[in-house]
């Protein structure tokens, strides 16, 4: 019976750690938002200019980590999974920024954005049986429906796609598919790279075109903006992109990419939350209202999790 407590204390260390990413990541969409002037205060950045401000900072620290710190280890990654890091970067940086920043500067809003977002776990469960091998069980099918009730409750609950063109939202779900796609991608190698050291690699793959269109594409952008600014762009440089995709990697090591998907659903009840929060401490710059409907909606997104993962 002995073997029983370091499991647990695994599976505790693995849910602590999706819950702490996601309340994070849920964070993310409020700063797009703001940044981009979905907010009460004006726009700062444009989609372009967010997507090359957010990962010059996360290109510069990642290769200062990778060549000052683990050049070795790192050239070695290089020559061993160099085209695997290249397709990870772009998928990472480049391209799921255009998708959803552009989406957001057109009008989906924050919450909408990250109920988007819940497309990913359907995108890893076919990638997960169709490169993986991985079962797809009634246990995580029926999760899968549980907690899609939920966004739908969510989503019914504020008319959320009432008024939108369909291009905006039909780009916006480029951005969990180019999710998804680094996730499987990510899966071969997982149990013999280091999270961090991974992570670090193809981030500054995929950032350096952004860095090196900076100058042209945000770079005066970026110096103009205030203190505000600042610290919403490198929350989302430091805390969601080279933390939080770590964190993604570790728990990609650790479980199915299908199963790591399905926490993906703790994105919209947590940007609900937080929103509602920052709202009621600062009225003046965020604008939302959560209605009881959402509420109940999020609490459907978190018990079709808990059948899907948890045993």
């Amino acid at each position: 019976m002995y073997h029983l407590r370091p499991v647990a204390e695994r599976r505790g260390l693995v849910v602590a750690a999706a819950v702490l990413l996601f309340l994070v990541w849920s964070n993310s969409f409020i700063a797009m938002s703001y940044l981009l002037g979905r907010e009460a205060a004006g726009q700062r950045l444009d989609w372009l200019s967010l997507t090359t401000a957010r990962f010059a900072p996360v290109t510069i620290l990642a290769a200062g980590y990778c060549f000052g710190l683990r050049r070795a280890a790192s050239f070695a990654l290089l020559r061993a999974h160099g085209p695997r890091l290249l397709a990870c970067g772009l998928l990472a940086a480049p391209l799921y920024g255009f998708a959803l920043y552009w989406a957001m500067e057109e009008g989906v809003p924050a919450p909408v954005a990250s109920l988007i977002t819940a497309l990913s776990p359907m995108f890893l469960m076919v990638l997960g049986a169709a490169r993986h091998g991985e079962r797809v069980t009634l246990r995580r099918i029926l999760g899968f429906a549980v907690s899609l009730g939920g966004l739908l409750v969510i989503s019914h609950a504020r008319g959320s796609l009432e008024g939108f063109s369909a291009l905006p939202v039909a780009v916006a779900c480029l951005a969990p598919l180019c999710w998804s796609l680094l996730s499987s991608l990510s899966k071969p190698v997982a149990h013999d790279v280091p999270p961090f050291l991974w992570t670090c690699l193809y981030l500054f793959s995929g950032g350096i075109p952004l860095l090196l269109a900076l100058p042209w594409a945000g770079g005066r952008r970026m110096l103009d903006l205030d203190g505000a600014g600042w610290a919403a762009l490198l929350y989302l440089s430091l805390f969601c992109s080279i933390g939080g995709f770590a964190v993604w990697a570790w728990l990609v090591k650790r479980l199915p990419v299908s199963t790591a998907g399905l926490t993906t659903f703790l994105n919209p009840p947590l940007t609900l939350a937080s929103k509602a929060i920052l709202v009621a401490l600062f009225p003046a710059t965020f604008t939302f209202a959560v209605m009881p409907l959402e509420i109940l909606g999020g609490a459907v997104v978190l018990a079709g999790l808990a059948v899907a993962i948890l045993r």
